[in-house]
């Protein structure tokens, strides 16, 4: 019986990959919770395996996760995390990824990428790269040194 691959096995490469790498290289230096661990844990997993839609939709999830661990620090007394350490440009970023997240998950029409090509799969794995970016800055400014 032959079995269908899920993966492309073709790994997420490019700046957007090299920036996560070099910050989530060790998750122990990061100063998130559990939950936003586990979820990088699975974001290499997804980079390994090539799969572009995952990662995109990880990359959302955790920018998420750790927003909104910080704002659960803050409800009960502690500095509350923010961004602001991001720029404009980063916090722009952030959005728009939270914009494809949503297009992704929650059908409104045809996405560019989301067809069958060469042409799609390549754009996809593009944006996920590009997520990878987006996410990169915020998770930088939770090193502990």
């Amino acid at each position: 019986m032959k079995r269908n691959k899920q993966s492309q096995q073709n790994p997420i490469t490019g700046k957007g990959w090299q920036a996560f790498s070099e910050v989530c290289f060790d998750l122990s230096a990061l100063d998130v919770g559990p939950h936003a661990k586990a979820l990088m844990r699975e974001m290499n997993s997804a980079i390994k395996s090539g799969l572009p839609i995952t990662v995109i939709i990880l990359a959302a999830t955790i920018a998420d996760v750790v927003l909104n661990e910080g704002q659960l620090d803050r409800e009960q007394g502690d500095n509350a995390l923010g961004m602001d350490w991001l720029t404009a440009s980063e916090r722009r970023q952030l959005d728009w990824l939270r914009g494809l997240r949503n297009r992704v998950v929650h059908y409104e029409g045809v996405i560019a990428g989301m067809g069958a090509t060469a042409y799609d799969k390549e754009y996809l794995r593009k944006d996920a790269d590009k997520a990878l970016l987006a996410i990169s800055p915020l998770l930088a400014g939770l090193e502990q040194f």
